[in-house]
């Protein structure tokens, strides 16, 4: 019988089999578990929750009902005692073949039903972040690998022991180990399904699609070469696993194809272009560090040319121009860092190549390389360079990286272009320009002030950026607008964010973070930054805020549904974004902790500022209603709760309670509790000399454990000891 007839029946066998329409089905409700059951990522942006966890979850309960469904398929013949018969008609091994091709189609097509019925729902929940790309791409690569690596994995196992039992449990005890801890730490020890730290609303997730392709280009590989041996122990002729595998492997070309497939997925796996190779001992590295600063050199200028080579594959070329003084008149070293995907294709001196020397020292996504500056004074070194970058070892759980794509593009310092400054003076006055050609869509932000210098005739904008006294510089770029957030003191913010979020800002909610900024700046002092200090909203894999070089981030899912509705921060969404910008000042500008209260943190200040900020905005009846109140009520309930009176108790709980109880503890402590304690100081000492004292901590941080801010700080320059203001 030929193989296309062969498949054929076997695929109307199984779709006649009401076993084959159980476990499709299963598979195609086991997304509903992502929806908090099954949690796989650690981001809380509403794509992470809302379309990743349920594909992932789905993709990896359907690997399990897949590898039931193809074992039951190849196991079929043996149980109904009927092996030896339909051997004598069908070659085993073709059989075994066309039985894994039926029940991949099934995959097929189950996921095909996943796409149509969760499609309305998805679309309705991400609302205005929602992509039809993003959407597939989940489905294709999310999802679907589960079932197809689950039925592979599966059929291999069954080929060499014939077991069903023994290769159903294999599979769930490598199921077991690649989601574990150790496991998602690395984006290739993943076989079933891709691992996804986050995804982003608004910015893409290049970053995912490309390590999820590559990584299952690569188990394909893998598993596919085994599952070619393993087809070779098919039983035939009355012969074991061991003399079926001799017999088979003389007269086939599947040992070459399956040494081919495992050769290529191992290759793979050893030149994966995405993380760099930075020593587990990095801190150690660090410390022991040679120091490059040579005094003879001094930068003087800098002019990058940065040109976006492919958005799909996120790659770059670039030239870098370093006008440079050499004071002592003789040969000078010189050694430059880049980021450790980029190759460096030359290196010249005042028009003249020079050789250099790439020393492979990965640490933090970056590497040195060296070369010798002449005798002359005036020195114009170039360099041309090019690559995709990669991420930090140490961050590749997190997906964490500077990315090139279509729809953002995010390149900081040594991912940009080499930075100098180790090695050379880099004066105030030192000029630094980078000009890019981005797409239309794509508005550039950052460091420094960027110019558009015109537009051409291929959906490209040209930019000019430019900034004084560094060798570096922080680029974003993504469907940015810009809005100027008065600080009434003379200065400004520029708050950038995304396009998709215009809308739900109109109403009131940037007018509310103007007045949040301009309320901190008058009671605390200015943010540090001074003039020209940026808030931009940045892509879901930052993971939270960072400040440097006049540029704040602020992370996309404070924009998030889910992060809006979030009544321990305000209680509607314009609160909630100026309890996101008071953050700029606690949290970034000065931080609040203490080893012996792990309670006390940011939370605490931020959210009794929003609470001063509403009494000002909307009157203070409004404020003492939507916030005292709810501190107060959140705060006798977990007093009156039973783990809280008798925490003895909550140690007998399975330790996914215990966890469930203590966070939300926590969370009551960090937002209610710590506000109440601030609130109850202003109570006793007055609201106007509080004012004050958070001020000096905020100017001159604490003394306990400086620069941080203590619980003792607080309540030292209160003059009040921790009865006068519990939490309880």
């Amino acid at each position: 019988m030929k193989r296309f007839s062969l498949y054929r029946v076997e695929l109307k066998r199984l779709s006649r089999n009401p076993l084959t329409c159980l476990l499709a089905g299963l598979s195609a409700l086991a997304p509903l578990t992502g929806h908090g059951l099954l949690t796989l990522t650690i981001g809380d942006s509403m794509s992470a929750l809302y379309l990743a966890n349920p594909m992932l979850a789905g993709g990896a309960l359907g690997a399990v009902f897949f590898a039931l469904m193809v074992l039951f398929s190849l196991d079929q013949a043996r149980r109904s005692g009927i092996g030896d018969l339909s051997d004598a008609i069908v070659n085993p091994m073709r059989m075994a073949a066309v039985r894994l091709m039926a029940v991949w189609t099934v995959a097929g097509l189950t996921a095909a039903a996943v796409f149509v019925s969760y499609l309305p729902y998805t679309a309705w929940k991400l609302d205005i972040v929602f992509s039809l790309s993003d959407y597939t791409l989940s489905v294709c690569l999310l999802f679907l690998p589960g079932p197809i690596m689950g039925a592979l994995a599966a059929a291999a196992l069954w080929q060499l022991v014939q077991r069903l039992d023994v290769s159903l449990l294999a599979v769930l005890a490598a199921l077991a180990v690649s989601m574990g801890t150790d496991c998602r730490q690395f984006f290739l020890a993943q076989w079933c399904v891709p691992l996804v730290s986050t995804l982003s609303d608004a910015f893409g997730s290049a970053i995912v699609w490309r390590t999820a392709l590559y990584s299952r280009v690569v188990w394909i590989g893998l598993m596919g070469g085994a599952w070619l041996l393993s087809l070779l122990c098919v039983r035939q002729y009355g012969r074991g696993a061991l003399g079926s595998f001799f017999r088979h492997a003389r007269r086939s070309a599947l040992p070459v194809l399956a040494a081919v497939l495992l050769c290529g997925g191992g290759l793979l796996w050893l030149w994966q272009p995405f993380s760099d190779h930075s020593p587990a001992n990095w801190m150690e590295c660090l410390d022991k560090e040679e120091d490059r600063f040579n005094e003879a050199l001094t930068l003087e200028k800098t002019a990058l040319r940065v040109r976006i080579k492919s958005y799909l594959m996120g790659t770059m070329s670039g030239d870098a121009a370093f006008t440079i003084r050499n004071s002592s008149g003789r040969p000078q070293e010189l050694y430059f860092e880049l980021n450790s995907g980029y190759a460096v294709r030359s290196v010249s001196a005042n028009g003249k190549e020079i050789p250099f020397e790439d020393l492979r020292n990965d640490m933090l996504a970056s590497r040195e390389l060296r070369c010798t500056l002449p005798a002359e004074e005036e020195i114009e070194l170039r360099i041309h360079y090019g690559g995709m970058p990669k991420m930090w070892n140490e961050m590749e759980s997190q997906l964490n990286a500077d990315t090139i794509s279509a729809r953002s593009v995010t390149m900081t310092s040594k991912t940009l272009a080499p930075v100098v400054a180790g090695c050379v003076a880099v004066p105030e006055e030192a000029e630094i320009s980078l000009r890019i050609d981005l797409k239309d869509d794509l508005v550039p932000v950052g460091t420094g002030t960027a110019t558009l210098l015109g537009t051409s005739g291929d959906g490209t904008n040209s930019w000019m950026v430019e900034n004084t006294g560094t060798d570096r510089l922080f680029l974003y770029a993504g469907d940015f607008i810009t809005t100027q957030l008065d600080a009434d003191d003379g200065t400004s913010m520029d708050f950038c964010y995304s396009k998709k979020y215009q809308e739900r800002l109109k109403d009131g909610a940037l007018d509310l973070m103007e007045k949040a900024i301009q309320y901190c700046s008058a009671t605390y002092g200015p943010r540090s930054g001074g003039e020209g200090f940026k808030i931009i909203q940045t892509t879901a894999f930052n993971f939270g805020g960072f400040a440097v070089s006049g540029v704040s981030g602020m992370g996309e899912s404070y924009f998030s549904d889910e992060n809006l509705a979030d009544p321990d921060k305000g209680p509607g969404s314009a609160e909630i974004l100026a309890h996101e910008i008071i953050h700029q000042w606690w949290g970034l500008g000065a931080t609040l902790t203490d080893p012996e209260d792990p309670c006390w943190n940011d939370e605490g200040i931020t959210v009794y500022t929003t609470y001063r900020l509403m009494c000002r905005v909307m009157g203070r009846e409004y404020a003492h209603r939507n916030y005292v109140k709810k501190w107060e009520n959140t705060m006798s309930q977990l007093s009156a709760s039973f783990y809280q009176r008798h925490p003895d108790y909550l140690n007998r709980l399975p330790e996914r309670y215990q966890n469930d109880v203590s966070a939300s503890a926590a969370g009551a402590n960090w937002y209610d509790g710590n506000a109440l304690m601030i609130y109850r100081a202003a109570e006793r000492i007055g609201e106007e000399p509080l004012d004050d004292i958070w001020a000096k901590l905020y100017r001159e941080g604490g003394t306990e454990m400086p620069p941080y801010i203590t619980l003792g700080d607080f309540l030292g320059e209160c003059g009040l000891e921790k009865g006068d203001v519990q939490r309880g």
